[in-house]
């Protein structure tokens, strides 16, 4: 490899680093599949999920991925895709399933047992989560 290729490898490490650092700073998350940043900033909690804990739909990630909340407590997810992608919330056992979410749709939900409960997209499966009931 020539001292050209290194340089320019050991730039994009330290980019990508900066670019975690930076998103971590700034509340943000860092997608498992991709360098950028997912930003919640703009969503907005519709009055349904008023006082709900909140799960955010954005740019094929949930928001946050690891929710804790206690046992018989009500969660909402809503997508804030901008370009109309639709989502679904469905748990891995099938104990539930948000059917098609369009873009600021919300799925409202009771953790009813304390527990992990993973979930997924069924349209976009790489796209997992948890809600962890104590």
């Amino acid at each position: 490899m020539s001292t050209h290729s290194l340089s320019r490898a050991a730039a994009r490490a330290a980019g990508l680093a900066a670019l975690a650092a930076g998103a971590i700073a700034a509340g943000s998350c860092v997608s498992e599949r991709s360098t950028s940043t997912t930003s919640v900033a703009d969503c907005i909690t519709p009055p349904a999920a008023a006082g709900l804990p909140v799960v955010f739909i954005k740019q094929f990630t949930y928001v946050p991925a690891q929710l804790h909340v206690s046992a018989g407590a009500r969660v909402a997810w809503v997508n804030c895709e901008t370009d109309g992608t639709p989502h679904t919330v469905t748990a891995d056992d099938a104990s539930f399933n948000s059917g098609l979410l369009n873009a600021n749709d919300v799925y409202i939900r009771t953790i009813p047992a304390a527990g992990a409960v993973p979930y997924h997209c069924d349209l976009h499966p790489f796209m997992k989560a948890s809600v962890i009931a104590d």
